[in-house]
């Protein structure tokens, strides 16, 4: 469980409550990041067969990650408790995110089922991996800006930015080899459908169809706002000027300059970025779903 959410009263009490109906459920706090993993690590050597990950997505993530590492991810199960700011995976996953109790109850109780992982260049993720002119501001906003400021430090870099912007001239590469080169100023690949706090970046993706779900804002500058947002609202129109959507188990991103992506949130930059999807690789406790 994030630091930041083990003193919130509504937490503590969904704990006592699913620790006073008898499930046997042992907290730990992680004060920094290898701590989840030292503590995944404590929980597969003492035969634990479940994994609750209290946080946002990176946190999830991470556990994701551990799980996939050690080889474990077919002997123990993950559970989604929501306490980060965004919640994505759980937005898309179905899990209850403004009853706290109701999620904790799901992620200690609820049937596992097996999910599929992205992957890119070695690393996986389990939500989104984004990538281009969102991902570079975030990126590149000065560490002061933003302990300052806080998220508005990312708007206002974003809009000092925005019309000296160049997008990424790079390449598609399918799993067939189809080859389809362009300029890339946005990059989404979902293996779930939300990112950004609730925005719907790969609409028809699917946690068990086996397949990655591409969309590429593509244009030689940034659009105008108005047709970006109608084909943002219809991604999947055959006749979408700036926007491509694509459903491929793997395929490849190449730019001209370094590209800079978020798996999950965790930030990693390259010019070569190889996909591919593990079908049902990771067994989690999803609520229910609506697509």
């Amino acid at each position: 469980m994030h630091k930041k959410s083990c003193m919130r009263p509504e937490v503590k009490a969904a704990i006592k409550t699913i620790q006073n109906a008898g499930v046997d459920l042992t907290v730990r706090i992680p004060w920094a990041k290898r701590d989840i993993t030292t503590f995944v690590k404590q929980a597969i050597k003492e035969g634990v067969t479940r994994i609750i990950a209290g946080g946002g997505d990176g946190t999830l993530s991470h556990v994701a990650n551990r799980l996939l590492r050690k080889g474990r991810a077919a002997k123990v199960s993950l559970g989604v408790f929501p306490l980060g700011t965004a919640n994505d995976f759980a937005r898309g996953a179905g899990v209850p995110r403004g009853d706290l109790a109701a999620a904790l109850h799901l992620a200690a109780t609820g049937a596992a089922i097996p999910i599929d992982i992205g992957e890119v260049n070695g690393r996986y993720f389990i939500n989104v991996a984004s990538g281009g002119f969102g991902a570079e501001i975030t990126a590149t906003t000065p560490q002061k800006l933003k302990k300052g400021l806080g998220g508005i430090a990312y708007t206002l870099v974003g809009l000092a930015r925005v019309f000296e912007f160049k997008p990424y001239q790079g390449a598609y590469i399918g799993p067939d080899g189809e080859r389809d080169e362009g300029s890339m100023i946005v990059i989404a690949v979902g293996n779930n459908r939300f990112a950004g706090g609730g925005f719907e970046v790969a609409p028809r993706a699917n946690l068990q169809d086996g397949l990655l779900d591409l969309a590429v804002l593509s244009a030689d500058a940034l659009p105008p706002v108005g047709p970006i947002g109608a084909e943002l609202e219809d991604q999947t129109n055959r006749d979408n000027k700036f926007l491509r959507y694509r459903q491929v188990p793997s395929f490849a991103i190449e730019s001209d300059r370094p590209l800079h992506m978020n798996l999950d949130g965790e930030p990693v930059v390259d010019q070569h970025f190889k996909f591919k999807v593990h079908p049902g690789a990771l067994n989690v406790v999803l609520g229910n779903l609506t697509h």
